[in-house]
This record gives C-alpha cells, sequence and structure tokens, in this order.
C-alpha cells in the first residue's frame, strides 16, 4: 500500500502547475517539476533561494528588490500573499508574467516552519488580453491559452503528511479534490471549496456526478470519465460544470486514476479549473474576426457598387436637365434618379459598417448633440413612445462625426419604434465609464445607452445583429443596416457598440466612445454661397478605369464648359504628363489598376508639373483620410452640380459652401 505522502507525491504528479516549498529562511525544501520547467533551472535543496534565482521586475519592469518578493513578504510578515503580480527573467532572458501565492506553514505549536508557493503562469492569458486590445486596430493577432500538463513524478520527498496537507490546501486557482474508486468525495480542498461553493463538510461523501449539468449526467459522461481515466490511467476534458448554488462555469477538468504498489486502483485524483474567463476571450475574439472578415466584403462591395452608381446617377441627371419640364420622360428619369440618391446612402450605411466611410470628426459633447436632435428623434418614434433622457451633466467630450452620431441615433431610434410597435418608453442615458481593458482598449469612455421596452431578443439574434443586411422584419420593413451602421460609427470613432437584451424585457445598445483631450467645437457658420462661372477653357485630364464613369464624366466636364484629355491608368496620365500637351487640373480615381494608385499618380504628376491642381476621387480607399489634407477629394456617387463645385474648388484654390451643399463630405442633397 502506498503510505499517505506517496499518494500526495502521485496526487501532485497530476498538478499542472509549479509549486516549491521552503524552510524559514527562504531556503528551497521542495519543488516539483513543474516549477523546473517554468524557472528553466534546477536549484539545489537547502540552498537555493527562489526569490534570488531569477530576476524579477514589477509588472511596469521596473527590478524587484529581494526583500519585496512575494515569498520574502510572506515569511517576514507571516501572512499568505495574494493578488501580486510579477515579472520573472529566466535564465534564458525569457520573461513570463507570474502570480504567486505564497503561504507561511506552521507545526502543530503554531510555530512559523517554511512556506510553500505555487507560481501560475498569466504569460498566455496577458498576452490574450493585449491580442484583444490590439484587435481594435489590427485585429490580426490570435489568442491561445493552454494550461501545462505535468506527467513525470516527484522525487523523493522528505516531508512529513502535514505539510503536503497544508500544501494542498494552499491553492485556490485549481479544484483538487480526491475520489473513491466508485467516484465517491473522500477529500476537498481550499480550491474546490472556492470554486464549486461547496464547503468540504457539505461534499465529501458525495458522488462527483453532481458537478455535471442534468444532460451531462443523462448522457452517462461521470461514469465514462470513471471508465476511461481507469482503463488509460488519465481523463481530461472541458465543458460546462454546475456550481452548489445551480449556476454554470467552463471548466477544465483532469481525472487521474491512483494505484496502491499491487497495482489496485484505490481511487482518484480530480483537478478542476474555472475557464469561463478564458472561453470568453476567445468568444469574444472569434466575433471581432468574423465582423472584419463581413467589413472587409461589404467595403468591397460598397466600392464597386458606387462606381456603379456614379456612372448611373450622373447620367439620369444629365438627361433629366435635357427632357422637356412636365414630359413623362423626364419623370421617369427623375424618379429612376431618386433611387439612384436612395442606393448611395445604402452604399453609405455599408461603408460605416465597414469603416471605409469617409468621416470629419470633431470635438463634441454628446449631450449638446442629443438636445439638438431630441426632437427629430421623437418624429422617429411617433407620439405613443415616450422618450426619457438621462444625461451625465459633466459628461467628457468625445471626437466623432456628428452627423454620423445622428444618424446612428436615428437608426438606434427607428429600431426602438418597431421593437415596441410603436409604443412604450426609450431611454437615453449618458454616463462616463474607465475600461480596463478586458472588452476593449483601457482607457476613459463616453457610454450612450438607448434602452427599449419591446419584444427583446434571443441570444441567436444578438449573436448577429450588427450584421449589414441581417433582419427580423418582415419583408419590405427594413434594409439591416440600421445597427452595421451604428457598429460601423463606434468602431471607426475608436470605440464599440454592445447589445444586451433578454426576450420579453426589452433591449439595451451601449455606445462606447473614447473621451477626447480638446476644446469643443463652436457651431460652423454657413459658408459664402457658390457664384461665378467655371474657369474658361480649363483642361482637365480624367482618369478613370471604369469606362462607363469615365464617359460620364466626360459628358459632364464638356457640358459645363471644359476641354478634357482622358486615361484609364496612371502609366496612360503619366504619358500625357510627360507630353506637351497642356492640363490644368487632374481629375482620377484612387483606385487604379497596373500597380499604381490615384494618389501616388497625383504626387508624380504634381513632381512633373509644378502647380497643377488636383481632384482625386473614390467610392472607397483607406487612403482617402490621409490624402485630403494633401489633396482636393470627392466621394462616389457624386451628382454632375456637385463635381462642378469641386472642379470649380480646386481649380481657384478656394473653399467653397452653399447652403444644403458640404464640399468636404459631399453630402448628397
Amino acid at each position: 500500500m502506498h503510505r499517505p505522502e506517496e499518494q500526495f507525491c502521485e496526487l501532485l504528479d497530476s498538478l499542472p502547475a509549479a509549486i516549491y516549498t521552503t524552510d524559514a529562511a527562504g531556503r528551497i525544501t521542495f519543488y516539483n517539476r513543474a516549477a523546473v520547467e517554468l524557472s528553466g533551472r534546477e536549484p539545489r535543496l537547502g540552498a537555493d533561494q527562489w526569490c534570488v534565482s531569477w530576476r524579477l521586475l514589477l509588472p511596469d519592469g521596473t527590478p524587484l528588490p529581494h526583500d519585496q518578493c512575494p515569498m520574502a513578504v510572506a515569511l517576514r510578515e507571516d501572512r499568505p500573499i495574494r493578488d501580486v503580480e510579477i515579472i520573472a527573467e529566466r535564465p534564458d532572458g525569457t520573461r513570463l508574467n507570474l502570480l504567486p501565492h505564497p503561504t507561511p506553514l506552521h507545526d502543530n505549536t503554531g510555530g512559523l516552519i517554511g512556506a510553500v508557493n505555487m507560481l501560475v503562469d498569466i504569460t498566455d492569458r496577458k498576452r490574450a488580453e493585449q491580442a484583444v486590445q490590439e484587435l481594435k486596430e489590427t485585429l490580426e493577432q490570435r489568442v491561445a491559452e493552454r494550461t501545462r500538463q505535468v506527467t513525470q513524478a516527484f522525487n523523493q520527498l522528505g516531508v512529513s503528511e502535514e505539510r503536503f496537507r497544508l500544501l494542498v490546501e494552499g491553492v485556490t486557482d485549481y479544484a483538487i479534490f480526491m475520489l473513491d474508486p466508485d467516484g465517491f468525495v473522500t477529500s476537498w480542498n481550499a480550491g474546490a471549496r472556492r470554486i464549486k461553493g461547496y464547503a468540504a463538510d457539505e461534499i465529501i461523501g458525495r458522488h462527483f456526478s453532481q458537478f455535471y449539468t442534468e444532460e451531462d449526467r443523462r448522457n452517462g459522461k461521470p461514469a465514462i470519465a470513471l471508465e476511461t481515466a481507469q482503463q488509460s490511467g488519465k481523463y481530461e476534458t472541458e465543458g460546462w460544470r454546475v456550481r452548489k448554488d445551480g449556476t454554470t462555469f467552463w471548466a477544465n477538468a483532469v481525472l487521474d486514476a491512483i494505484h496502491d504498489t499491487d497495482d489496485r486502483l484505490i481511487g482518484f485524483a480530480k483537478i478542476t479549473r474555472d475557464l469561463t474567463e478564458k472561453r470568453e476571450t476567445e468568444e469574444q475574439l472569434r466575433r471581432v474576426q468574423r465582423m472584419e472578415a463581413i467589413g472587409q466584403l461589404t467595403g468591397g462591395v460598397a466600392h464597386d457598387f458606387n462606381n456603379l452608381l456614379t456612372a448611373i446617377v450622373g447620367n439620369l441627371e444629365m438627361l433629366a436637365r435635357v427632357l422637356p419640364a412636365g414630359s413623362p420622360s423626364r419623370r421617369y428619369a427623375e424618379g429612376a434618379l431618386r433611387a439612384g440618391l436612395r442606393g448611395s446612402q445604402l452604399t453609405s450605411q455599408l461603408l460605416a459598417f465597414s469603416r471605409h466611410q469617409q468621416v470629419r470628426p470633431e470635438v463634441v459633447s454628446i449631450n449638446d448633440l442629443l438636445g439638438e436632435i431630441l426632437m427629430l428623434c421623437q418624429r422617429t418614434v411617433g407620439e405613443g413612445i415616450e422618450i426619457e433622457l438621462l444625461l451625465q451633466q459633466d459628461i467628457w467630450p468625445c471626437r466623432i462625426d456628428p452627423t454620423e452620431f445622428g444618424a446612428a441615433v436615428l437608426n438606434l431610434a427607428a429600431n426602438a419604434r418597431d421593437a415596441m410597435n410603436r409604443s412604450g418608453r426609450l431611454t437615453l442615458r449618458t454616463e462616463k465609464m474607465t475600461a480596463t481593458g478586458i472588452d476593449f482598449a483601457a482607457g476613459d469612455y463616453v457610454v450612450l445607452s438607448f434602452s427599449d421596452t419591446g419584444a427583446g431578443m434571443g441570444p441567436e439574434v444578438i449573436e448577429r445583429a450588427f450584421e449589414p443586411f441581417y433582419t427580423t422584419k418582415d419583408v419590405g420593413k427594413g434594409t439591416g443596416l440600421g445597427l452595421s451602421q451604428v457598429y460601423g460609427f463606434a468602431s471607426q470613432s475608436g470605440g464599440a457598440a454592445r447589445i444586451e437584451s433578454e426576450l420579453g424585457r426589452g433591449t439595451t445598445v451601449r455606445i462606447f466612445l473614447p473621451r477626447a483631450l480638446g476644446k469643443i467645437a463652436d457651431n460652423i457658420a454657413p459658408g459664402e454661397s457658390v457664384a461665378g462661372a467655371p474657369p474658361a477653357a480649363a483642361i482637365i485630364l480624367v482618369v478613370e478605369d471604369d469606362g462607363d464613369v469615365r464617359e460620364m464624366v466626360v459628358g459632364i466636364l464638356l457640358d459645363i464648359g471644359y476641354r478634357t484629355l482622358v486615361a484609364a491608368t496612371a502609366a496612360e496620365a503619366l504619358k500625357i504628363l510627360e507630353g506637351k500637351d497642356p492640363v490644368d487640373l487632374l481629375f482620377t480615381d484612387i483606385v487604379l489598376p497596373a500597380g499604381m494608385s490615384g494618389t501616388e499618380l497625383a504626387r508624380q504628376a504634381s513632381r512633373l508639373r509644378p502647380g497643377l491642381k488636383v481632384l482625386l476621387s473614390s467610392g472607397f480607399s483607406r487612403e482617402d483620410g490621409a490624402t485630403r489634407a494633401e489633396f482636393p477629394f470627392i466621394a462616389k456617387p457624386y451628382r454632375p452640380t456637385t463635381l462642378a463645385l469641386k472642379l470649380r474648388d480646386a481649380l481657384l484654390g478656394a473653399s467653397l459652401r452653399r447652403a444644403g451643399y458640404d464640399a468636404d463630405t459631399n453630402s448628397i442633397v
């Protein structure tokens, strides 16, 4: 038969955690193989002190003095040390993030005889948290957290059974307990009490199957676990487990069979770890990556669709001009034009979701914007819905695009109206929040909450609610782009959007916007109206690879009174610019074939012909924001009148505005 200490050896052999003990002077008296693998060296028993066997640092990277080492503090002050994070540098120079759990050990008289320490490697967790934060900008990293499992046996331990009992009791991050051959609990540590909620006298003698969900018990999983561990020596799995209070948690469970010297089964060692937080982090990462992939797809679709709309809207407006007023043909053309403009609004929402919408951010007060839009919001929801404003008065400023913010508010109001069937209460709340970096980047945020008293959503709807074109409304009653615009606005503003809902209990949508530094922008007064004719006889070089758009643009320019030169690629345009033909302005699409973008073409053209005027255009480009300060820009789809204004602006070198048209944002009126 195994002696008690040998049974504990086998138990600790199954523990995937680095553990060592010291005497009262801090000299190492025992260590396991996991500790050796973690530290990268083999310490000398009775001589080495773990605190000085490697270089320790604080989380901010500053050196940690030896007398401030958690183990040294635990021995000096005779108390357990918890929730202290350190960085340890191994002999090979690699660094680990650790959570030490030193606990003093006492003899039967209460005298200090040493300490036990468990080192939890949280390096993977820290990397996972960092990856979630970096996903807001890069969304290119993956998080993978693993628990190291140790299978090598401990060397002989010259310590007593009481020492082993205290050692196991000192572990709180793992539920460690013993089962008899039939699966009944025979021992219980502090970690098991913390994770599962049972005190030792409540659970010892009861069958371990009560930790499983009812469905797993019906499927015989507890029996399968015992049988597998008995036959193969070990059983490991992940799944939902049940606490004493009935709540569930995602667990990693290891079951090891323990045999005596005659190879007879005497029980099982059971180790359980709560991985709920890790699972939620990985699930959040999966959702963010999926939304990013959808955003890339919709951004590309919007770009191609904008090219089509540019040709359609431009040609329809030119056609409507030449048709007699009041004729059926003109009415048909104007009806098609209105439909085309509605299509441009859809592409705008798609670009907002994919975070490729051109925005003009300002430092503003969310409270002020809500006050300005309240009347329009009330008209959107109708008289049967009461709107309640709960605004925190000392709210922080945010740097956002006010127009996109207004669109997000009205989209949320319309969704709430439909969810409440035009009767209920909509509560708009603003508040301040400081994030720790778990769900998104750490920092200060202004939180705007929309809470309705409507029908609510189930988990499967919440999962897809932000996806473009996803809607639960009847055919013809929604595009499925409202919440995707909200998601895109929040993301493009550097924040996030979240949905909390339950069937029959309403929905709350929260928009998290980063706090901005700087003075809140003053309202911009309307500019002067556009006056005067276009510069006489100006020659414009049009560079556009889409034939329909190119033909439409040339027709517009000729109607206005300009002369044109045409190229389909940057290379063709450069040949013209290297020649002797006069050119007053280069009008080029940003996205061009054959390897050179319109932005680079504009730069080379400016070097070839100093003083050449430039106007860039695109239905979608990652370069748009970066080049706005360098060159004038007009977004597709544009109307002929809009193009005429931007061309005049570029040729004259003046900032032009008129009521109902914003030349910077290219708003279509």
